[in-house]
């Protein structure tokens, strides 16, 4: 069992609220806060807390980053389940940092933080509360693109500094990043078995049809879920076993092998059936 803090953009590409769902499910998951980034975090909150309802889960905290930070326009897939601009009153007042924080001290295990949007928030708290970075098991990361020729993608591309800020902490960061975990995916014919997911099934199904029909095509990426699963183990993806920094370049993040010691991995190859089957097994457990 390993704890869990997951910091996400949920509310627009679709993978995020499997995601969600996949850290609450999961047997092998303590998820012990929830913390959104980019945009309206609140409406991002209040989508999150709506899904963690449906789930049967109401002892997990759920907090909203600072607003803004946008760079390129995104398709919604959460507003035809929470409204934009929603704003539950639930949403924790503390600081995300402080919510981090307090979580990370709490624990009597280290725990796993998980940044499947932009790495602004994870990059605030290593920043203004250096000591947490004792308490953390590791750091798992969705994002950045492992292809020198085209290195553009949304979660780092939207806060390169944060990204390479975390990737280059020193610590464990295992990164999923877009090369291979975009061959991770659902289709619309997965539908029917999404929509029998107990107490969440109908919303999932209906932002993940909403979700195709936006993109006007059959099959999306679940980017998200699958890096989470580096947290666990190298079941579902396998890590190069190369050191590897990061850098700022051109406004993009790049990686390269490290000049020295670095705790720094990057994904490099998938098992997309046996992911799917898990990815649907563990949404489709019991509330």
């Amino acid at each position: 069992m390993i704890s869990l803090i997951l910091d996400t953009d949920l509310g627009d590409d679709v993978d995020d609220v499997f995601a969600l769902a996949y850290a609450a499910r999961h047997p092998r998951i303590n998820l012990r806060a929830v913390t959104t980034v980019l945009g309206d975090t609140r409406w991002r909150a209040a989508l999150a807390l709506r899904l963690l309802d449906e789930m049967g889960v109401d002892d997990v905290p759920v907090a909203a980053g600072a607003p803004g930070g946008e760079v390129n326009t995104v398709t919604l897939s959460g507003d035809v389940v929470v409204p934009p601009g929603t704003d539950d009153p639930r949403c924790d007042a503390r600081a995300v940092t402080d919510v981090m924080a307090d979580v990370i001290a709490s624990a009597a295990q280290p725990v796993w933080l998980a940044t499947i949007g932009p790495a602004t928030n994870a990059a605030r708290l290593l920043a203004e509360r250096p000591e947490v970075a004792e308490g953390l098991a590791g750091i798992v990361m969705m994002g950045g693109r492992h292809e020198p020729a085209f290195p553009r993608e949304h979660n780092f591309g939207t806060n390169p500094t944060a990204a390479a800020a975390v990737c280059n902490r020193g610590g464990k960061v295992l990164v999923g990043d877009y090369v291979v975990t975009c061959q991770a995916q659902l289709r619309r014919d997965d539908l029917p078995r999404v929509r029998q997911a107990p107490g969440v099934g109908d919303s999932l199904a209906l932002m993940l049809e909403t979700y195709f029909d936006r993109r006007q095509r059959d099959w999306t990426s679940m980017y998200d879920p699958v890096a989470l699963t580096l947290a666990l183990d190298e079941t579902f993806l396998s890590l190069d076993p190369t050191p590897m920094h990061a850098d700022v370049v051109d406004g993009q993040v790049r990686f390269a092998p490290a000049d020295g010691p670095s705790g720094l991995r990057l994904a490099n190859s998938i098992d997309t059936d046996a992911f799917h089957d898990e990815l649907l097994s563990v949404i489709e457990r019991p509330a």
